[in-house]
């Protein structure tokens, strides 16, 4: 097991710096497959956890799926945000296997007959009922659709509908930003629903997506200084989270696409 206190996301457009003030051991392939052979007996485990640990295996659980979604959204150019909601009269929209099973056969059937190259990425939103359910995704490459303009118009963007779709409602606007969007989505991960499709996928991706290049250092506070000094003029954003649970914390540094890792 190695260990990291600054890794670099390096996207399509842009890249991350993440700065931690306390090195992060990171899992060798070894050491995840021993988490896979463990896995039936940390089920018996959980039978015997605590409340607060209930809420501490729920939280982790919640900010690693919001990471895996944010990584896959952010390294992508994304050109639709939609939302799919289900007609409750023909499909019951409270039964989340269903709805799932039913959306990625719609996509898959888009993908085989209209849009071969669309990427998507599906996140499902728990209704404020906590029983029903609806989707939001993300889009591209998909000009084979047909969107059709509803005449709406929300916060100044057209609000499409996606006429394809056959099982319910859509909504669609057109994506200006995605690391901004790549934020927004990922919010939709809540412990309440972690809760609630506990041992089920929890997004729908296609294959197709690109993938982030992480690169980890484990470096000295002086290699620290020196890195930060090279990349000032590179910096977009800038901000600091603390996580007291961890006794972590995190500069997130926002870059300019550069040079950084094309050593490694």
């Amino acid at each position: 097991m190695s260990a990291y206190n600054v890794r670099l996301y390096d996207y399509k457009h842009s890249q991350q710096l993440r700065i931690y003030t306390k090195a992060v051991n990171q899992q060798s392939e070894d050491d995840k497959k021993a988490d896979v052979k463990n896995n039936d007996k940390k089920e018996k485990e959980e039978q015997e956890q605590t409340e607060p640990d209930y809420e501490r295996s729920y939280k982790v659980s919640t900010n690693r799926t919001k990471q895996k979604i944010y990584e896959i959204t952010r390294a992508n150019t994304w050109d639709w945000f939609i939302t799919l909601t289900f007609d409750r009269n023909k499909i019951d929209s409270s039964n989340y296997d269903l709805l799932l099973e039913k959306v990625r056969k719609w996509f898959n059937h888009v993908k085989e007959r209209k849009a071969p190259n669309m990427k998507y990425i599906i996140i499902p939103e728990l209704h404020k009922d906590g029983i029903h359910y609806h989707f939001h995704g993300l889009l591209a490459d998909c000009s084979q659709l047909t969107f059709v303009d509803s005449g709406i118009v929300q916060n100044g963007k057209i609000v499409y509908n996606i006429s394809d779709f056959r099982y319910g409602f859509t909504t669609a606007t057109k994506v200006e930003d995605t690391r901004k969007v790549s934020s927004y989505i990922s919010k939709y991960i809540t412990k309440d629903l972690e809760i609630h499709i506990k041992g089920k996928r929890r997004f729908l991706a296609s294959k197709n997506c690109e993938k982030v290049n992480i690169i980890d250092y484990h470096m000295t506070e002086e290699e620290i200084e020196t890195l930060m000094d090279s990349i000032s003029l590179d910096i977009t954003h800038m901000k600091t989270q603390d996580i007291p649970d961890a006794h972590q914390r995190i500069k997130y540094i926002e870059l300019k696409k550069g040079d950084i890792g094309n050593d490694r």
